[in-house]
């Protein structure tokens, strides 16, 4: 060893009595002494030891090679091989010397060996590091102490420790562990290291990992020195922060966090009496407020009440009839309607907000094979002369909890009247052609009569009932239309959030398990991350749409309610009926034949091999639709064939270019008086021919996406397989800001659409518009555009039927629309809000009814 490189050190000279009288070494019978070299002395004290001792790298490479100090009265230290027993070796030698002392009894032989070896524990056998073939022994009364290897990686540990090395002394002391698991001697140390490394995570900034130390430690010794204060120092500055940025919830975590080990701490009492006092003047403020008959503000105060500080007993009765009495569910969204996009349609935000804030006449309420609808405003419709003629009679009463007004004839003729004027923004072209005539009977019948029968009555009246607003004086065609058939209505808005409140409040005096909710709070996230979190802390009470890979984790978690929506979503691309890019129908087929649909819904969509909620779908309306042709079959997947479709696309494109040429040569033959052939021609010039036309290329193709994660990365992936065919794929998400692309500013769309009624809801998705404008038909071929407008003049519904079964076989065959998949989806729900629709066909489907219990 280093330590003795000035000197060498014989065990032999202690064996010498003349050295000195007070150590003796006994040497094996066949030992003769020699003569030392040395004197003890010459030894190093252990404070020389301990000013040298090895760094760690040093002490880790001797790990497989260990040694002890053996520290001899006077100070002084010897370096040699482990003694055992260990650890502790001196304390177990004395203890089982006791022992033998205190034995009494026993056969001769028993006493005899008693005797030996409590001779031979008078001695500590040890082995010099520089002569390692003898065995020699020392008297346990000259020897201080015994310091082990171990506890020479638990001194560097220390060290290491204070310098701010923990990651290495981590290292040591897992070598210890090794050795000596559970050694009392080195569990001071560890609890040292989960200190120390939590001082260092606190001056770095790393407030919740050093708590999550502070936890560990105070779990294994709550007791230990500077811990409470450092742990309430620490947790006495993050509830702080919490408080500024109004976040309770993290306030209250954080104090029981640090009341789990230490319930008394000046901190906890600090912040339970100031969070507590806060949330008692609140709640006394929500029950002046509730006396007053001021129930939104009740609601607030005492929801903050509770949020600032868990309500119990009395007080959580009187929070539990403020919250009864104005109920408000919040619901997590990424963006509001509002704003200005690229989108020719309607998005989510835009659909949302209208069935949030409209009702119409009549709207749907169940869907399987059909769809079924009822009218909150009509008690009947009675079909007349066969069906060409119907009396509309309207309700004269309404339910406490509907959010509609009771209306009159008038006023839905007036709405009538607007959908069948051409000179009005909402003329329905499609609603003219059915209605010949109207009259009002009485304040409480409608009757209209038919030019033929229409197949579904209630699906053609979908509109709302707009008036005029009292005191306009303008002339009919020009006053601005009010909506008077309301359902929510918008009350305030900020940036981050969208309240909604009930266009009718229900009335004082009922008990409080009658209401319903009363208010619809839209919170904004920047993303998915956010949004999960504000569910999972309680903080929204509705997320609209799970993603594929997200239903079964929530389900197995089963702390919320996963609800599944009446009919699939179908996704499929649309192709913008203006826009001469796509007016081919090899372009359009190619783009079909080019999207690997199972792989894409597997590995990309669903994120799941056995695609347990989606399927290849065949139409863009639901499998199990009654429009859906049971001959017809999901597009293919076929990249040559794809690649063929393209060049002759472009082939098609090129041929103008070539007539051209060849019209030139010919024009210039006959001047010249030559003769002509053009198949002569054709055949030795045709590689000029080529030439002239190969500065032609496909156009850039532009993709609207709709602004869903999934969609998204979908697109992605079809427009790379699309460019290594040969397109040119230009993505435009749909929600990005600027004005609507109109005319043939876009190509073709991917949309996520639920068709209800594909009957009438067809013509909406192929015109890209609910205008139903039949001029935008103009680029369809005649057959095509005769077969959509005979939809309408079906006599039965079973004409009906294989008239959309005829559409749906052309659908497939020109690539008019391209059904992609259709995707099962789920909503989750808070388990504290109830009164939901056991199947909804959308996100507000039945609002008006949801109750939120306290």
């Amino acid at each position: 060893m280093k330590y003795f490189s000035d000197f060498i050190f014989s065990v032999r000279l202690l064996m010498l009595a003349a050295l000195s009288a007070a150590v003796s070494v006994s040497v094996c019978a066949d030992e003769k002494p020699q003569e030392s070299q040395g004197t003890i002395d010459d030894l190093p004290t252990l404070q020389e030891m301990k000013d040298s001792l090895p760094d760690a790298q040093a002490l880790m490479k001797s790990v497989d090679d260990p040694y002890d100090w053996i520290v001899l009265r006077g100070n002084r230290v010897l370096v040699t091989e482990p003694v055992y027993p260990r650890p502790d070796t001196l304390q177990k030698m004395a203890t089982e010397r006791s022992e033998l002392e205190n034995a009494r009894g026993g056969t001769a032989e028993q006493r005899a060996a008693r005797s030996q070896r409590k001779l031979e524990l008078q001695n500590l056998k040890v082995i010099l590091l520089e002569d390692r073939s003898q065995d020699y022994e020392l008297p346990v009364t000259e020897v201080e102490q015994v310091i082990h290897f171990e506890e020479l990686l638990l001194m560097r540990a220390s060290q290491l420790m204070e310098a701010g090395e923990t990651p290495t002394a981590y290292d040591l002391l897992n070598q210890v562990e090794k050795n000596f698991p559970g050694w009392p001697k080195a569990k001071p140390y560890f609890d040292a290291l989960l200190l120390r490394e939590a001082e260092l995570k606190v001056q770095s900034g790393d407030s919740y990992g050093a708590l999550a130390l502070f936890d560990e430690l105070a779990s294994q010794n709550p007791e230990y020195p500077r811990l409470s204060e450092a742990m309430g120092k620490l947790v006495d500055q993050m509830i702080t922060e919490s408080v500024a940025e109004k976040n309770f919830q993290k306030a209250r975590y954080l104090i029981g966090r640090l009341a789990k080990p230490y319930s008394g701490h000046a901190v906890v009492q600090k912040w339970q009496n100031q969070l507590q006092g806060q949330s008692a003047s609140l709640l006394a403020q929500a029950q002046q407020k509730s006396a007053a008959g001021i129930h939104t503000e009740a609601a607030r105060l005492a929801d903050q009440a509770n949020t600032i500080w868990r309500l119990t007993g009395n007080d959580r009765q009187a929070y539990n009839q403020a919250m009864s009495r104005h109920q408000v569910i919040k619901v997590a969204v990424r963006d509001f309607a509002g704003g200005q996009t690229v989108s020719p349609i309607a998005l989510a935000p835009e659909r949302r907000h209208h069935e949030l804030t409209t009702i119409q006449l009549f709207e749907p309420v169940a869907a399987d094979e059909l769809t079924y609808f009822q009218s909150p405003f009509f008690e009947l419709w009675d079909p007349r002369d066969l069906g060409r003629e119907v009396l509309f009679t309207l309700r004269q009463t309404r339910a406490y909890w509907q959010t509609q007004p009771v209306i009159t004839a008038n006023q839905v003729a007036d709405a009538l009247s607007d959908q069948l004027n051409p000179d009005l923004a909402s003329f329905n072209p499609r609603l003219a052609s059915f209605v010949k005539s109207f009259s009002v009977k009485s304040p409480t019948q409608l009757q209209v009569t038919f030019t033929r029968v229409p197949l579904n009555l209630e699906a053609l009246f979908r509109f709302p009932v707009m008036t005029i607003p009292e005191g306009n004086t303008q002339a009919r065609h020009e006053a601005p239309r009010e909506l008077l058939s309301k359902r929510f209505v918008l009350a305030s808005e900020d940036e981050t959030e969208r309240s909604y409140v009930r266009s009718l409040p229900e009335p004082d005096g009922l008990i409080p398990t009658q209401y319903h909710v009363a208010e619809i709070v839209e919170r904004k996230f920047p993303d998915r991350h956010t949004q999960l979190q504000a569910f999972n802390r309680g903080e929204v009470d509705v997320l609209p749409q799970l993603l594929p890979w997200e239903i079964d984790v929530f389900v197995a978690a089963g702390r919320a309610t996963v609800q599944r929506y009446a009919l699939p979503r179908s996704h499929v691309l649309v192709f913008n009926p203006l826009s001469p890019n796509v007016e081919n129908p090899q372009i359009r087929r190619a783009l079909s034949f080019g999207v690997d649909r199972e792989n894409l819904l597997k590995k990309v969509i669903l994120r799941d091999p056995d695609m347990k909620h989606g399927r290849i779908s065949k139409a863009p309306w639901y499998s199990g639709s009654y429009a859906n042709n049971p001959l017809v079959d999901p597009p293919r997947y076929d990249m040559y064939l794809s690649y063929l479709l393209r060049l002759a696309a472009l082939e098609k494109l090129r041929i103008p270019e070539k007539q051209k040429f060849v019209a030139a040569a010919k024009a210039k033959a006959l001047e010249g008086k030559q003769e002509w052939d053009e198949i002569i021609f054709r055949r030795d010039h045709a590689d000029e021919i080529t030439a002239s036309a190969s500065h032609i290329e496909l156009p850039v193709l532009k993709m609207l996406v709709d602004p869903d994660e999934g969609a998204m990365l979908a697109a992605e992936q079809m427009a790379i397989r699309w460019n290594a065919l040969g397109f040119r794929i230009e993505l435009i998400p749909a929600n990005t800001e600027g004005e609507p692309l109109t005319g043939s500013g876009w190509d073709f769309m991917y949309r996520r659409v639920t068709l209800l009624e594909p009957l009438l809801d067809l013509w909406s998705l192929m015109l890209t518009d609910d205008s139903f404008d039949v001029t935008r038909l103009a680029s369809y071929p005649d057959w095509m555009r005769q077969e959509l407008i005979n939809l309408d003049y079906a006599s039965s519904f079973l004409d009906a039927q294989q008239r959309l079964f005829l559409i749906h076989r052309h659908l497939a065959a020109q690539g008019f629309i391209v059904p992609l998949w259709e995707l099962d989806e789920y909503m989750a729900l808070q388990r504290t809000v109830k009164g939901f629709e056991s199947r909804p066909l959308s996100l507000y489907h039945g609002a008006e009814k949801w109750v939120l219990t306290p």
